[in-house]
Formats: structure tokens, sequence, C-alpha cells
């Protein structure tokens, strides 16, 4: 596992860099009054390399236990498997179903499956995560997203 870590860690730390480099390169980063259009890319790239040096250090420091498998629960894979299937089937039905009802159903069965609530407690976190979706997105930000057939 700690294998991986530093793998992972190092391929970040070198998307980071490249972000960094070509966007100071390339791009005009501006300032924070004008930003210009390297500024997201220059500044998304020293956060990843800072959150990448930091987890290579924690992953060259931390002592892991032995035995220590990929998912710590037997039952695991099928939480993350709940989660995969669950946005690929968001992206595939937000077209015919529209962004609230689908955002719905998909927080609705992510709080059902993957950490199981009451059924009251699941449908009002989906309703209001659909309602907040909605605000968010099509009211402040004004994004344009499928109505669906049922019209909103």
């Amino acid at each position: 596992m700690k294998k991986y870590d530093i793998i992972g860690s190092l391929f970040y730390l070198g998307v980071g860099l490249l972000f960094v480099i070509y966007s100071r390169s390339a791009l005009d980063i501006g300032t924070p009054q004008e930003p210009g259009s390297g500024f997201l890319p220059f500044y998304g790239g020293l956060f990843l390399l800072g959150m990448s040096v930091l987890f290579l250090i924690k992953s060259l420091l931390s002592h892991l236990v032995e035995g220590e498998t990929f998912f710590p629960e037997k039952d695991s894979w099928k939480r993350v498997s709940a989660i995969i299937l669950s946005l690929i089937g968001h992206n595939l039905l937000l077209k015919p179903l529209g962004l609230m009802l689908v955002t719905f159903v998909f927080v609705g069965v992510l709080v059902k499956v993957i950490f199981p609530q009451s059924w009251v407690r699941t449908f009002i976190v989906a309703a209001l995560s659909a309602l907040g979706v909605k605000l968010l997105f099509t009211n402040l930000l004004e994004i344009q997203f499928p109505r669906g057939f049922l019209g909103f």
C-alpha cells in the first residue's frame, strides 16, 4: 500500500509541476483582481504540488501495519461499486430525466447504500440536495441543464 501511495503522489507531483511550468511560460497569469488565462492552472498546479508533497512525506514517514488490505471492510467493494454505477447512471439519465430528478435519485441511492439511513432521512437529504443543486446551478450560476420529461 505504501508503494502505491508513493507512486500516486509522485504522479500528481509531476502533473502539478507540468501545470505550473506550462501556465507560467505559455499563459498570462494576471493578478487576483484581473486574472489571466493561466491564473487557475498556475495556482491549481501549485495547490496540487503542495498536496502531493505533503502526501509523499506522509507516505514516506508512515509505518503501515502488515497485511492491511485495500478495502478495510469485507463489503467495501460493494460501496465503491455503488458509487461508480450511480455516477454512470447519473450521466446517462441526466438528459431524459432532468437535473433535479436524477440528482434526487442519485443522492437517495448513495445515502441508502453507502451508509444506510432511514427512508425519511434518505428522502429529506435527497430532496434538499436536489433543491440545493437546482438553486446553485440553475438560479445562481444560470447554467442551463436538461429539464427532462417532467419539466423540471
